[in-house]
This record gives C-alpha cells, structure tokens and sequence, in this order.
C-alpha cells in the first residue's frame, strides 16, 4: 500500500501559480493533487539538477510539471512548471 503523499512546491512555482488565473489555479491544483495521489508517475523523460537529482519532467495537456518524490517524508516535491500553450 503506498502511503498518503503530500505536494509540496518550490518559490518559483509558487510565484507562477500566482500570476495564474483562477481556472489555471484549480487545473494546476488537480494535477498537484494527482501527483500525491499517485506518486510513482514516471515522466516522459528525466533531467539530472546541477547537484545530480533526478527530476521526473511530465506533461499534462498544455502542462510541462518537473518533480521529485522525497519518500522518506512522503512528498512529492514540485520544482518547475511551464505552461505548454498560449
């Protein structure tokens, strides 16, 4: 069974989620909540950080959502978000 996760996210995902308007709030959020609900999501690919960690890069529609699970606090850790399309 895996355990409940919690989303977590960096500033500057903070900072965009900010300049989002309410129905890209709410979309982002489901994704958010999606992730901690299923945490074990592979990307479609994996970018290294400059330290070596390995971030999960997906897309979600017009989304690009770059993350990583911190199991042993039981987080998904979401650094990055682009949006895709106009």
């Amino acid at each position: 069974m895996i355990p409940d996760y919690r989303f977590i996210v960096d500033d500057a995902v903070l900072e965009f989620f900010d300049g989002c308007t309410k129905r890209q709030r709410d979309e982002l959020l489901r994704i958010f909540h999606g992730l901690a609900n299923n945490p074990y999501q592979r990307g479609e690919w994996v970018q290294r950080t400059r330290s070596g960690r390995e971030l999960q890069v997906k897309t979600f529609g017009r989304w690009l959502i770059r993350y990583w699970l911190d199991d042993p606090v039981i987080e998904v850790r979401i650094v990055d978000v682009e949006r895709l399309v106009p």
